[in-house]
């Protein structure tokens, strides 16, 4: 059972030959034995139809429908970047800063020896960032739990952002937040994250130099503009999405360049206004966010 609707994505569970599983919706997925239909199961996960067998005349509904509207669960490719850049890729599970062990791109596990992660070790970095993706979908719903102004509306990249502190601080405590506090209360989001963002430095009654690091890459991030919305509905775009199918080395993109990673493009150009001669140090995360983001559309830059 996968982590989306593709033969590549992370294996979260697996089930038996005749396991009884109970089905939440179907969705359209990468085609598997000539069929694109997968189902996802109660435990978030997706099976292809090739391996389910629907009891009775009973009918699913489309995971769309049950989707929409709401927040993106996914987050933009600046802020996985980001994200990554920060946490560090770990193939085998060793304490963070707090002692707990972690893996791949700061999953914290439940274990000392990170057992529920559902893959052997060493972990690559293509499985560390589908955990990732896994782990900040558990974020952006717990974030849009906690943000409750439907009048509140943030792009992408502000939303980006926010997945990146709540990441790294924990969905308890961003939830109980004055910054998210005063999103609800419908301050200015650019002035509470430039008021609060900066506030979250501290660890263990030290200030940290890294955490004043990202607290300003994520503030700038969160400064970017970006045409997408994600809070309160979003309005996705394949960079906002998942990875797109894998394509063979002798397949050409079906796609043209000029067409694809906007957003990616948008927030490195900026960067490099910004800070001029400091550009490839201050841009570097934006820089290979938009190089991978190419690459996942088959385009080397």
């Amino acid at each position: 059972c996968r982590s989306a609707p593709n033969g590549n994505a992370l294996v979260l569970r697996a089930y038996g030959d005749r396991d009884v599983v109970d089905i939440a919706c179907q969705a359209q997925g990468a085609a598997v034995g000539g069929s694109t239909l997968w189902h996802r199961t109660q435990d978030g996960c997706y099976v292809t139809s090739r391996f389910v067998a629907i009891g009775g005349n009973a009918t699913e509904p489309t995971c769309a429908s049950l989707d929409s509207p709401r927040p993106c669960a996914a987050v933009a490719t600046p802020a996985l970047q980001l994200i990554e850049r920060y946490e560090g890729f770990v193939a085998r599970p060793r304490p963070d800063i707090t002692g707990l062990p972690t893996i791949g791109y700061g999953h914290r596990c439940a274990s000392l020896d990170c057992a529920e992660v559902p893959v052997a070790f060493p972990l690559s970095r293509g499985q560390a960032h589908e955990l990732l993706r896994m782990d900040l979908r558990n974020v952006t719903a717990c974030l849009a739990q906690a943000v409750t102004n439907a009048s509140l509306a943030l792009n992408a990249n502000q939303w980006g952002a926010l997945a990146s502190w709540a990441f790294n601080v924990g969905c308890e405590m961003a939830g109980g937040s004055q910054l998210v506090a005063r999103l609800n209360r419908g301050e200015d989001p650019g002035a509470v994250a430039a008021h609060e963002l900066p506030r979250w430095r501290i660890f263990h009654g030290k200030r940290v130099p890294e955490l004043v690091s990202r607290r300003a890459d994520e503030l700038y991030l969160f400064q970017t503009a970006s045409d997408l919305v994600a809070y309160p509905q979003c309005n996705s775009a394949p960079e906002m999405t998942e990875r797109p199918a894998e394509t063979t080395t002798d397949s050409k993109p079906k796609l043209k360049p000029c067409c694809v990673c906007l957003e990616t493009k948008k927030a490195r150009d900026t960067c490099y206004l910004d800070h001029g001669d400091k550009a490839e140090s201050k841009c570097d995360y934006l820089i290979q966010a938009h190089i991978k983001c190419m690459a996942d559309f088959g385009f080397k830059i």
